[in-house]
This record gives C-alpha cells, sequence and structure tokens, in this order.
C-alpha cells in the first residue's frame, strides 16, 4: 500500500508537467520550441511549391504550419514566405500583414528587419499610386487612402527610432498633401521635426510646414491664425537650420508674412469703417498697423489716411448720440 501511494504522488507529480507541453495554446505567442520536423518538410514542400510558381500550394502548406506547429522554429520564415506569396498573388494587404505578425511576435528573429522594410516598401509604393488592387476580378485600382495612412503609422509606431520611420514619416506628410488634408500633413511634419530632428527630412518637413500654413491662409476663415503660424514657422526654420541653404529664403519669407499680416489687419478694419460702421475696432486695427511700419510701409501709409476718416467718423457718430 504504501508502495502504491509513493507511485500515484509521483505520477501526480509528473502528468502535469507532462499536460502542459502538450498543447501549442498554452505557450506565449513567439515562444518556438527546438525543432519540429513535420513542419520542416513543409516549408520545404512550400518553397519548391513558390519556386515552381504554385503559389496555391504553397499557400496551403504555410497556412499548415501556421495553423498546426505555431511554436516551431520555421514559423517566421513559413509567415515571411506567406507573406511574399500573398504579394505575387496580388494581395498586398494580406502581405503587409503577415509581415507586421513577424515584427510583432519575432523581434529577435533575424527576418525582423526585413519584415519592416517589406512593410515600408508596400507603404511607399501605395502612397505613390504604384500598388494596384483587383476589384471584384474586373478592374485594378489605387490602395483606398484610409489603408495607406493606416500603413504608414505602423511602420513609424513598428520603428519609431529607425531611420525608416522618419521616412515613412515623410511619405506620410506627402501623401496627406496630396489627398489635399493639409492641416493634418502640417501636423504630421512638425511631428517629424520634433521626433527626428537630426533626419535627412527635417529641414524639408519645417519649410513644408511654413508652406502649408502660408497657403492655407486663402482659405476658409482662419487667415490671421494661419498666417501666424506660417511666419513662426519659417523663423523656427531659420533658429533650427541656420546654415541651410534656404535660410535666407525662410528668414525672406517669415518677413512677407508679417508684411501680409499688416496688410491683413488693414483690410480688417477697412470692413469695421466702412461695412459694419464699428469705428472704434476700426481705429484700433489702423494704429496698430501704423505701429507695425516696418513691416508694411505701404499699410501704414494707408491706415494713417484711414485712421483719420475712421475718427471723424466717430466723432460724428458721437455728436449725434449727444444731441438724442
Amino acid at each position: 500500500m504504501k508502495k502504491n501511494l509513493q507511485f500515484l504522488w509521483c505520477l501526480g507529480a509528473v502528468l502535469p508537467l507532462t499536460m502542459c507541453h502538450t498543447g501549442n495554446e498554452l505557450m506565449p505567442a513567439g515562444t518556438l520550441v527546438a525543432s519540429e520536423p513535420a513542419a520542416d518538410a513543409l516549408l520545404k514542400s512550400a518553397r519548391q511549391h513558390a519556386a515552381q510558381n504554385k503559389l496555391s500550394d504553397a499557400e496551403d502548406d504555410l497556412k499548415q504550419i501556421i495553423n498546426r506547429y505555431e511554436n516551431a522554429p520555421c514559423v517566421p520564415e513559413a509567415r515571411f514566405l506567406l507573406a511574399e506569396v500573398y504579394e505575387k498573388q496580388g494581395l498586398p494587404r494580406k502581405a503587409f500583414d503577415e509581415y507586421d505578425k513577424i515584427i510583432t511576435r519575432y523581434q529577435s528573429s533575424t527576418l525582423y528587419e526585413k519584415a519592416l522594410n517589406r512593410q515600408l516598401a508596400l507603404a511607399m509604393a501605395a502612397a505613390k499610386g504604384n500598388l494596384k488592387v483587383e476589384v471584384l476580378g474586373l478592374w485594378s485600382t489605387n490602395i483606398d487612402s484610409t489603408v495607406v495612412i493606416d500603413w504608414l503609422g505602423k511602420v513609424i509606431r513598428n520603428a519609431p527610432y529607425n531611420d525608416m520611420a522618419a521616412t515613412a514619416t515623410s511619405v506620410l506628410g506627402k501623401f496627406l498633401v496630396d489627398q489635399e488634408k493639409y492641416e493634418e500633413a502640417a501636423m504630421v511634419y512638425s511631428k517629424l521635426v520634433e521626433d527626428y530632428p537630426t533626419s535627412r527630412y527635417a529641414p524639408e518637413a519645417q519649410l513644408m510646414v511654413a508652406q502649408l500654413w502660408a497657403t492655407s491662409r486663402t482659405r476658409g476663415d482662419q487667415n490671421l491664425v494661419n498666417l501666424h503660424r506660417a511666419q513662426e514657422a519659417y523663423e523656427e526654420f531659420t533658429l533650427l537650420f541656420p546654415n541651410h541653404e534656404d535660410a535666407g529664403k525662410a528668414l525672406a519669407e517669415a518677413s512677407n508674412m508679417r508684411r501680409l499680416l499688416v496688410r491683413q489687419e488693414l483690410e480688417v478694419g477697412r470692413y469695421y469703417l466702412e461695412r459694419s460702421k464699428e469705428y472704434v475696432s476700426a481705429i484700433f486695427c489702423f494704429e496698430n498697423v501704423i505701429r507695425q511700419r516696418k513691416d508694411n510701409p505701404e499699410a501704414a501709409k494707408e491706415a494713417e489716411q484711414l485712421l483719420n476718416q475712421a475718427r471723424a467718423l466717430q466723432a460724428a457718430q458721437n455728436a449725434k448720440m449727444k444731441k438724442s
């Protein structure tokens, strides 16, 4: 009886240890076992099928590896090959997702950097309109813009301290400009300068911020705000990149933004004077324009003449109010 109890005790100690390795689902994602001959055989078959352009057969082999032998050492390679098969099949979204799984699950894999580079290549091709997808097998079209933005964002997040992240940020900014999403583009370019100040893309990005705000003054009702933003961005360029070949141009553009700001305030004063008959507000604007004579002498000269009119009309308005 004592021997039986000892046997049962030992069996109870061994069984849990044995059971905890029988199901792959119990092992953390990205954990690889020592070897898996069946998975290796399937990978060999998949390579042969891919070389013979039998892409569906290769896909079947690779999916078996991933689904049946999740922790086999060859899984990262199987996923990478599956992504390449998807690319050849004209399924870039599936390919991008497979590369993403390698990046997020197998960071110690030798294929990690290659997967990052393939993601960037796909995202850049999509942003440039060079990547087509079939619609119902009838025609080809560009990747949807929301997908492009998502892809570039993932590349940036997957490699935040890598040079390719700066590249992806620059491409994203240009793509948003092409999509006429100017404010979003300006924010992306600003973040590029902030996060990657030593990147080769940083000077161009800072200029793009300034130019986007300068251009946006002609759209909407935020003229003064956007002119101020443009002026600040040009001035910041000269501070960040004083030795850049475009530093002089940026300084001149900053001066031009100040000139336009003064002109804009003159027009606001003119509106108060001639349209809304708010003479106190008009006087305030004209006086402020005159104080900024050095930035726009011509506007200041006009403001002096208009200021006299505004003061005379204000005086007449006050006299009329006293009589009534």
